[in-house]
């Protein structure tokens, strides 16, 4: 029988480290080359007040065989990209993301725009300590499916905040910066 190691602290963390903190990470927001952009993304970059890594699911198929039932894997989905922005002085955030969705439908004329003029890419990066990326997750083909309410209220004295839900058809992971971001129109 194999000898099994005691449980060593010291072990355990030369191994694990400090593990990753979720305050260390960048949302790298790129818009259509069809939208006039007032924030540059560098600039949009320190507006990002929190994001959350989207789910990737495998749906579970069934066979039935011989009286039982043989799972598999089925069709893979993934889920929204969600991002909280803060409210810059001029509001200029909120703008270009309002300036994005008229851009996909133009609530005036109803005009929709193609999907491939709206659809851009997105960054979402986690950094390590010394603020180089340890995962990078590429949102391909997405677009602002919901921009969120901004609450204003008298007694509060804290800067305001607002939603934004990205849509995307899949998105790919490297464990390194993959360079810049594709259609960024600032």
């Amino acid at each position: 029988m194999p000898e099994v190691d005691a449980f060593n602290i010291e072990k355990f963390k030369s191994k694990f480290g400090d593990g990753a903190k979720g305050g260390l990470f960048y949302f790298r927001p790129a818009w259509p080359a069809g939208i006039t952009a007032d924030v540059t993304t560098t600039d949009a970059i320190y507006l990002v007040k929190t994001a959350t890594v989207p789910t990737t699911t495998l749906a579970e198929d069934t066979l039935a065989w011989q009286g039982m039932d043989y799972k598999y894997a089925g069709k893979r989905t993934y889920g929204d990209l969600a991002v909280n922005f803060n409210v810059d002085i001029s509001a200029k955030i909120r703008m270009l993301f309002e300036r994005w969705s008229n851009f996909i439908h133009d609530p005036s004329t109803n005009l929709r725009e193609t999907s491939s003029n709206y659809m851009v890419d997105q960054k979402l990066q986690m950094v390590g300590y010394d603020g180089q990326v340890i995962l990078e997750f590429t949102m391909h083909h997405a677009w602002p499916k919901d921009i969120g309410s901004i609450a204003l209220d008298y007694s509060s004295a804290d800067t305001v905040t607002f939603d934004v839900t990205f849509s995307y058809i899949y998105h790919t992971l490297s464990f390194s910066e993959t360079g810049g971001v594709s259609n960024t129109a600032g």
